[in-house]
């Protein structure tokens, strides 16, 4: 007896496990690209300084941070795109999980209902 209640209970909880493993896979690789990011943008920012640091004129310097300005926005931009795709894919995949628990759900209601 005991252990059927310890199955069905870790049978209803199955979907609420699902969710929380795709919040956990996705929060990690969200920590991973930011991560990422941090290193490219610390790394871009020292190499421009040193670059700077070298320039002889107000001209190649303005060309200098230009270039490196462009870059930056480059690389915040795949970054986001990159951030929305993953965020997106997982508010799918989490949507198809709730209409598959509701749906489920639906069937055992409907089910237990016909049964009586």
């Amino acid at each position: 007896m005991l252990e059927q209640m310890n199955e069905q209970l870790k049978e209803s909880m199955k979907p609420v496990t699902e969710l929380a493993t795709l919040n956990m896979s996705t929060l990690q690789a969200l920590a991973e690209k930011q991560n990422a990011l941090f290193s490219t943008l610390l790394s871009s920012g020292v190499s421009f300084a040193e670059t700077a640091s070298q320039q002889k004129d107000v001209m190649s310097l303005a060309e200098t941070q230009k270039a490196y300005l462009e870059s930056l926005q480059e690389t915040v931009t795949n970054s986001a795109k990159e951030t929305y795709t993953l965020v997106s894919g997982a508010q799918a995949k989490a949507g198809e999980m709730m209409k598959e628990i509701s749906e489920e759900l639906t069937s055992k209601m409907t089910s237990a209902a016909t049964a009586k």
